[in-house]
């Protein structure tokens, strides 16, 4: 019984923290921040226009670029 209320409250839990503070990965355009000449990790995917990306950049070799995983996920139609 114990185990399955602390199953309970651990499911509340993880579903209550994971709205806003998860990463956007849906979102239709990302920038790929550059880290002395190089790429600075994965994409981040936040951003609803390519102006918003644009204007986050911080950097001038800073990338923005369409979502690599909705574009993949359109041009297989799902």
């Amino acid at each position: 019984m114990k185990a399955a209320i602390l199953s309970g409250t651990m499911l509340a839990l993880c579903v209550a923290t994971s709205g806003s503070a998860a990463p956007r990965a849906n979102e239709r355009y990302c920038i790929e921040m550059a880290e002395q000449g190089g790429p600075g990790g994965p994409p981040q995917c936040m951003y609803e226009t390519l102006a918003q990306c644009v204007a986050s950049k911080t950097a001038p070799n800073d990338r923005c670029m369409l979502n690599p995983w909705l574009e993949a996920r359109e041009r297989n139609g799902r």
